[in-house]
């Protein structure tokens, strides 16, 4: 090692340790997500050529049992979803029930904030509390002045999602694994006051409180949601047993089944599936780049040494964190990990993927890189 990358090394190496922390996590990343998109993709197309497609209003065929299918058509709810304690009755997939506690949350300022402090700690942080509608217990053992500032310890009554039990395409049952696929939750506008006196209506939500405009903590409100109406048209792909739609199990124990509103062919719902993969797939690309590039960043000075010594790569980095190039650098080391997995599964996107994270070295060699 020359002197100049030791002694680097030696000014640098708590920052190099992190470095390479940020860079075993985005390697593991690139390795995990691009093997999990490979199977999802190869997947879908077995699924996709195995798929036959199928009137769901036609009676059971001994035939489409253990096959998978796919079947557009309305969703039909045979018995309504309810909560009698609220007076809630809807015909759909699922409801919801979401509640919420008046809490004390505590935040923090700097000096510089136009905040009232309640008080300081050693840190010069200014503390001061507030109170919200939040969805979870907030720990007020915690806060740093607990008197005056305490939250119920449990919720008196629980979120919960009821399923039904009766939904059905045309003659075909869905499982409650394929209508927990329905995601999509509407509000529901309550209108019908409850009979107890402790519960409030106002604006479609129910309050356990003695004021609705000046809750007190610990008061609790509540609003329903749905998802997956009466009569709305889906399109399914699932497996078919015995009447019963219920998830195809992958070949790594995963199981899957396509769920889409609207009517959908076979195509455009694979189509779908496919767009979904690839979007949650760049979403961990650029988390992964982002890691690279902060690791860059920890050793944008031992890079600058080390390409110094590689004829044509003199300028491939300045040294300095606020060079540009450190994001393309990172970028292709991004891009040629992720080539390094798909070159096995799809060659010709490999080797073109590789070509594209070898450029900026390429361009570097040449002397057009600058």
């Amino acid at each position: 090692m020359e002197a100049g990358l030791a002694e680097e090394l030696r000014r640098t190496w708590l920052v190099s340790l992190i470095g390479l922390l940020l860079f075993s996590a985005g390697l593991l990343l690139i390795g995990w997500n691009e093997l999990r998109a490979v199977h999802r993709h190869n997947t879908l197309d077995v699924m996709h050529l195995e798929t036959v497609s199928i009137d769901p209003d036609d009676q059971w065929l001994q035939e489409n049992d253990g096959k998978l299918i796919h079947l557009t058509g309305n969703l039909v709810i045979n018995e309504p979803l309810t909560d009698p304690e609220y007076g809630v009755a809807v015909a759909a997939a699922r409801l919801k029930r979401r509640v919420q506690m008046f809490q004390w949350v505590e935040n923090y300022a700097s000096q510089s904030d136009d905040v009232e402090p309640s008080s300081q700690d050693m840190h010069g942080k200014d503390y001061y509390y507030v109170t919200e509608w939040r969805d979870k217990l907030v720990d007020s053992s915690s806060f740093y002045i607990r008197q005056g500032h305490e939250n119920p310890t449990k919720m008196p009554i629980k979120t919960q999602i009821y399923t039904s039990a009766s939904a059905r395409v045309g003659q075909i049952k869905l499982s409650s694994e394929l209508l927990e696929k329905f995601k999509q939750f509407e509000v529901i506008s309550g209108d019908q006051r409850p009979d107890r006196d402790d519960i409030k209506l106002h604006l479609g939500i129910y309050y356990h409180c003695r004021d609705v405009f000046n809750p007190e903590v610990g008061d609790i409100r509540i609003q329903f949601y749905y998802a997956g109406a009466h009569d709305e048209p889906v399109s399914i792909v699932a497996k078919h047993e015995k009447g019963w739609l219920v998830a195809h199990k992958t070949t790594n124990g995963q199981k899957l089944a396509l769920v889409e509103s609207g009517t959908l062919n076979k195509d455009q719902i694979f189509a779908a599936a496919h767009k979904d993969v690839r979007i949650f797939t760049w979403m961990l690309r650029f988390l992964s780049a982002f890691t690279f590039y902060a690791a860059t960043l920890c050793w944008c000075g031992l890079l600058k040494i080390i390409f110094n010594k590689v004829p044509g790569l003199e300028n491939l980095l300045s040294g300095s964190p606020h060079d540009f190039n450190n994001f393309l650098f990172a970028a292709s080391l991004d891009l040629f990990f992720v080539s390094l997995v798909w070159i096995i599964y799809r060659p010709v996107l490999g080797a073109s993927l590789i070509f594209a994270s070898l450029s900026p070295l390429l361009y570097s060699i040449l002397g057009e890189y600058r």
